[in-house]
């Protein structure tokens, strides 16, 4: 009874500071945007403007085309520390503090693990389109009598099958041309690299950096590295296994085997979904194990995501 009160209580809390707490939030995020916009127009790069995690941050968010769901690092910070937060201080009302901060933390850092984990299978895509990619854009940059940054545009309009690749390129077509000094383009030149974090696109945005501050032709040097990326995907092809056994097992396992023991439950020991779902997600032992299975399904998940996927490299 004690539990629900305050369960009550909190909830009328929080209806009665929350116009505060929305017009607070509103004004900070507008203090944000407004310096981040004004200090784009002072001498030094916006790149900068959100220090060194921020911008780790914010490349995190790009690379991984994840703008819609996170447009703003400050609206990533949000969410996160809403979704660990207010979690966590419902949890300490069933459990040990400790035991509901080590669940608040857990899911403060899921966007960002859902985030690493996105960003791991848009690099495997793009690196698979990686010989498509070169060989377009040396085409085009023989076509465009080596110029670079019309050899991107070009390339990636005529893509198709390569969406991602493609959308790369455009963007780094369209802020190579806004772009009007040297430190400006090694920033964009490492925003490309970081989306493929791949020996072939470190040296891809080499080519393109001599070819578009210096003029240096460099069609010999990714026609030698074309070279490399086809073998290479042929080796890839070669050695790709997948145990498609292995991946069912772990995604529908432990959701089978919860949905079991629900069945069991009411089955052989008169439970009902009321009395099974009171003892399991009312009690403190049976929340303990909920979120220990729950941490532990999706930690495998993001695990089987990492390692089972290769990317294609030289």
């Amino acid at each position: 009874m004690n539990k629900v009160f305050y369960l009550v209580f909190l909830a009328g809390l929080t209806m009665l500071v929350h116009p505060s707490v929305y017009w607070l939030w509103c004004a900070c995020r507008t203090r944000f945007r407004m310096r981040r916009k004004l200090g784009s127009f002072g001498d030094e790069s916006s790149l900068k403007s959100y220090g060194k995690a921020g911008e780790y941050l914010r490349m995190l968010i790009l690379a991984a085309e994840a703008e819609r769901y996170f447009p703003t690092v400050e609206r990533f910070c949000l969410i996160s520390g809403l979704l660990g937060g207010i979690p966590g201080i419902l949890f300490t009302l069933l459990v040990p503090w400790h035991t509901a901060l080590l669940w608040g933390g857990f899911l403060t850092c899921m966007p960002y693990l859902m985030l690493q984990a996105l960003l791991h299978e848009k690099r495997v895509c793009r690196s698979r389109e990686g010989d498509v990619l070169v060989q377009e854009l040396l085409n085009q940059y023989q076509i465009c009598d080596y110029k670079m940054t019309e050899a991107l545009e070009r390339a990636a309009l005529a893509l198709e099958g390569e969406p991602l690749g493609k959308r790369l390129f455009l963007q780094l077509a369209k802020d190579l041309q806004n772009a009007v000094t040297k430190k400006e383009v090694e920033d964009l030149l490492a925003e490309f690299r970081y989306a493929f974090d791949t020996v072939w696109g470190n040296v891809l945005a080499s080519n393109i950096l001599f070819s578009h501050l210096y003029g240096v032709r460099v069609d010999g040097a990714m026609k030698d590295l074309l070279h490399c990326m086809v073998q290479s995907r042929k080796a890839v092809e070669y050695s790709r296994r997948e145990n498609h056994e292995a991946r069912m097992m772990l995604v529908w396992l432990t959701p089978v085997s919860f949905l079991l023991s629900i069945f069991f439950a009411c089955r052989f020991f008169d439970f009902t979904l009321g009395k099974f779902f009171a003892y399991q997600l009312g009690t403190a032992l049976g929340l303990q194990w909920f979120f220990s299975m729950v941490f532990c399904y999706v930690v495998s998940l993001l695990v089987h995501g990492f390692l089972a996927k290769e990317k294609m490299d030289i």
